[in-house]
């Protein structure tokens, strides 16, 4: 079946965004397009650049296979590569002659500029924000607002919005907000990136250019929806940063009327489609299953390790900012924790952190309640698969996400002061240490990636056991030492006659209490 125009001329209208184009195929959906670098190429032995010709590109078959609106959509494309425009990927329907989808992929690979080492492919990210202003870069936490436009508003090349009339008919008003918070959502639990709802929506144009977020006026992201082209073909699109705006298919009522799994149909093109919004790309992959695949899977929710992988080397990860003493992750309270201090039998695992760049370093905050020896496990994850980006089919040899660096750890006491340092193995092997902590307080763990500017993700478990210290009654500060400053404490301690102070046990404070301090100072801790 050929692509009819008006899918084609979406297709066009997308070349700087991401798109969706689907159709039903089993219980996969072919998805969004998005668009990709590009870089000029010439004629051999020419000297000149190949403009306005598809003969250079493809085979006497593959032309005659496609017609003409499709002809002239590769040329379009073909000329705006060479005026400096991106080369877009294309996701045609399922029953699209096998010829045209050859030609058209075989065309869009012959533009499409090298992959990334990265397996997940970042395109961009957002630069600046309603909330957090401008001058945002790689790894900074970003925070997001969005906003649904308003029926009647203007989609440049698609008509008027009618995107709440349709989902109220479709899942009921009340609900279907909660759908996409809950799909955008997705992004925000595995990454630094945050989404908060922006109420108010102004109606100025939802266009390529995106009108930029303002806090009470419009979101950073805006939704709209409108009717492509009905059931199957395009679900949705969406464009890349600094406008992240997104298109849906008001249309495809069958798609996203459907309620299984708590609408999952719909939930996993928003997130896939909002994938795009911050600057992700497709990735394709033989051996696993990712949400930035060009094919929306409902087998799973939401993001998965490369598309997770690829936000957190944009937005760094949920924890991220941790980067000195002072901004320290507690570890006692993340996850679940309730903030009491750390004794013998706890146990302590945080996973999918990670270092985003050579800069990276993350920083956590541990509070003891007792002398403990504790056991420290840092894993590199990730797990090894296949991966090429879109067009390529999938393939390729395998890469592995758990050896992309050699991390390595060290801890520190209350007073910024090294207890141990632990790199005794390589890229790709866990860090072991069972460490010793006779003084009860706070100290730090810090997760080091060698100064490699790329993304390792990482678990990290602590497990504590009660250490059995020897009774020394003299050392008033817990630090296991004796010196001046045991001997200005219990002399505060006599002086205040508190019963620390009370050696001898009588219930009064006099010199045989001193002569006793003295004595066991004299003999040292054992």
């Amino acid at each position: 079946m050929a692509m009819h125009t008006h899918t084609l001329l979406i297709t066009t209208l997308a070349m700087l965004s991401g798109m969706a184009t689907a159709g039903e195929h089993g219980d996969i959906f072919s998805s969004c397009g998005s668009d990709a670098q590009a870089q000029s190429r010439e004629l051999v032995g020419a000297g000149i650049m190949p403009f306005n010709s598809l003969e250079y590109h493809l085979t006497d078959e593959q032309i005659a296979a496609l017609n003409e609106p499709q002809k002239e959509l590769l040329l379009a494309f073909e000329r705006g590569v060479f005026s400096g425009e991106m080369a877009p990927h294309v996701c045609v329907h399922p029953d699209t002659p096998p010829k045209v989808a050859e030609a058209i992929e075989v065309f869009l690979n012959d533009l499409w500029f090298d992959f990334s080492p990265n397996a997940f492919y970042l395109n961009t990210r957002w630069s600046g924000t309603a909330t957090n202003g401008t001058g945002l870069s790689q790894g900074d936490p970003t925070t997001l607002t969005y906003s649904f436009i308003p029926d009647g508003t203007n989609i440049v090349g698609e008509g008027t919005s009618n995107l709440h009339s349709f989902m109220n008919s479709q899942i009921g008003a009340g609900t279907w907000q909660d759908r996409f918070a809950t799909a955008l959502g997705e992004w925000a639990d595995v990454s630094g990136l945050t989404y908060v709802y922006e109420p108010n929506d102004d109606g100025v144009n939802l266009s390529s250019g995106g009108a930029a977020g303002v806090l009470g006026v419009r979101g950073d992201v805006r939704i709209g929806g409108n009717f492509i082209d009905g059931n199957s073909g395009i679900l949705a699109y969406n464009y890349f940063p600094n406008g992240g705006d997104m298109v849906i298919d008001t249309g495809d009522g069958s798609f996203y009327g459907n309620g299984g799994n708590s609408h999952i149909r719909l939930r996993n093109v928003v997130t896939h489609e909002a994938g795009h919004g911050i600057g992700l790309l497709h990735v394709e992959s033989d051996s696993d299953r990712f949400l930035m695949e060009p094919f929306i899977d409902i087998s799973f929710v939401g993001p998965q390790m490369d598309d997770i992988r690829g936000a957190q080397r944009g937005y760094g990860d949920m924890d991220e900012n941790n980067n000195s003493f002072g901004t320290a992750s507690d570890l006692n309270s993340l996850e679940g924790g309730g903030g009491a201090p750390f004794v013998g039998g706890n146990l302590k695992t945080i996973s999918l952190r990670s270092t985003d760049d050579n800069s990276d370093v993350d920083y956590y905050a541990v509070e003891t309640g007792e002398p403990v020896v504790m056991t420290v496990i840092l894993t590199p994850v990730g797990g090894q698969y296949q991966f090429t980006q879109q067009g390529n089919g999938g393939g390729g040899a395998f890469f592995d996400a758990e050896a992309v660096v050699d991390l390595n750890f060290s801890v520190y006491d209350s007073s910024f002061s090294l207890v141990m340092n632990v790199n005794a193995t390589g890229a790709g092997e866990s860090e072991l240490q069972a460490i010793e902590l006779p003084a009860v307080g706070d100290y730090f763990i810090i997760v080091d990636s060698a100064n490699t500017n790329n993304i390792q993700t990482y678990a990290l478990s602590l497990f504590f056991a009660t250490l059995d210290v020897p009774d020394c009654p003299a050392d008033f500060t817990g630090d296991g030492s004796l010196d001046f400053f045991d001997v200005s404490a219990f002399l505060t301690a006599f002086g205040n006659q508190e019963a620390a102070a009370d050696f001898v046990d009588d219930g009064s404070f006099d010199f045989f209490d001193v002569s006793a301090f003295l004595t066991a100072f004299g003999a040292g801790c054992p």
